[in-house]
Formats: C-alpha cells, structure tokens, sequence
C-alpha cells in the first residue's frame, strides 16, 4: 500500500499598513519556519522576502503608514544567534526583509511588540523594570517610545498607533481598497485568480539585497 502524504496548509497572517495599499504576509510552516512577503494590494503583486528559522509575533510586528518598514518581535532558541542576543529581540526592517535596520534585545517574551505610530515613530512593549535601547544609530528625527508594562508600571500618555479599514478572518478578507478576497488551499486569491500560492513554498534563506541594509 503506497502512504499518502499529508498535506498541510500553511498557517497565514496579514499585518496591512493603515495609510497605503500594502499588507505584510507571515507565511508559517513548516515548524519553526516562517516567510516574510510584501503584498501590494493595488496591483496585486507580491514580492517574497526573508525565510526565519525562528518565530515572529504576530501580535508583535507591524507596517509603517506607508508600507516601507516592518517592525517586530521575534525569538529564535536554535542556531546561530543574531547579533549575539540570547534568543528575543525587537527589530525594524525593510519590508519585505527581515535584516534588521535596528534591533532592541529583550531579555524574555512578555514584552517586545512593536507598533508603528507613524512613518518615523514607533511604539515598543517594555518591561518597566528594565530598560529600552538599541546599539544602532537610527535616522534623525526617528522616535521609539517605551510602553512600560507589568504590574506596577506608570501610566503614561502615548500616541495613538492608526489602523487599518481592511481586514482579515483566516479565510476571507477586506483589503485597504475595500475589495475583498480570500484564504483558500494555502492560495490568496481574488475573484476566482491566484494571488500567490503560498503551499509551493519551501525553506530557502537567501541573503537580502543591499537596499535591505540601509535606511
């Protein structure tokens, strides 16, 4: 008798930025591996980025207003380290690569979200015990504001993080245009025509291109 071989859809989610038509794809799978791609949503074009042998948040991470960046937390127990940091970081990247433009350590999971405020600002969980710094230089006029957690921390007055009008429910979805599409099969697709097959997908890293190193 001849084995059939289990087919799994990969795990999916969207994170859209709130003032352009782009969405940031984490495709899971398989375990421990996770892709990073770049969803234009006006033209339906998709440019694959970084594999990671690790986990990203999804609660985590985020696009900048215009689709240009991408924050977020990420734990990698295995393999060689990033930058020397034991295995939790925050970091911010050009969509859609993970090489990190900057990178704050943490020293567990229970902070580390990151959450853009706007295209020069960003918002990051911190415990309030502990202290929130990166050794890269980041450009003039960039903010990072601290949003002290655990029990305990002070109140504070931040910024409002804007959000999408789009939307997505594991299977079906609203994009920024308001046009909607579906989850299907490993498969985005709109109107019966394939966005991208995310199932083909197999663990290839590759180095990123040069634009990925500089702001």
């Amino acid at each position: 008798m001849s084995e059939v071989a289990l087919v799994v859809t990969p795990r999916m989610h969207l994170e859209f930025a709130s003032a352009s038509p782009v969405a940031a794809i984490l495709r899971r799978g398989p375990t421990s591996w996770v892709r990073l791609l770049a969803w234009n949503t006006l033209t339906d074009v998709i440019e694959a980025g970084s594999w990671f042998h690790g986990r990203i948040s999804d609660d985590g991470c985020s696009v900048s207003p215009d689709g240009k960046l991408f924050a977020y937390r990420a734990t990698k127990y295995h393999g060689q380290k990033t930058r020397s940091v034991d295995y939790a970081w925050t970091a911010v990247s050009k969509l859609p690569w993970l090489t990190a433009l900057a990178l704050w350590p943490q020293s567990g999971t229970w902070g580390g979200r990151a959450k853009f405020v706007d295209n020069r600002s960003l918002i990051i969980d911190c415990p309030h015990w502990e202290s929130l710094a990166t050794n890269d230089r980041l450009p003039e006029g960039f903010v990072v504001y601290p949003r002290w957690i655990g029990v305990g921390a002070p109140e504070q007055s931040l910024p409002l993080v804007p959000t999408s009008e789009a939307s997505f429910d594991g299977t079906n979805g609203v994009d920024p245009l308001g046009r909607s599409f579906e989850y299907v099969d490993g498969r985005i697709e709109r109107d019966g025509q394939v966005i991208v097959d995310l199932q083909a997908m197999v663990p290839e890293p590759q180095r990123a291109p040069e634009y990925a190193y500089t702001w």
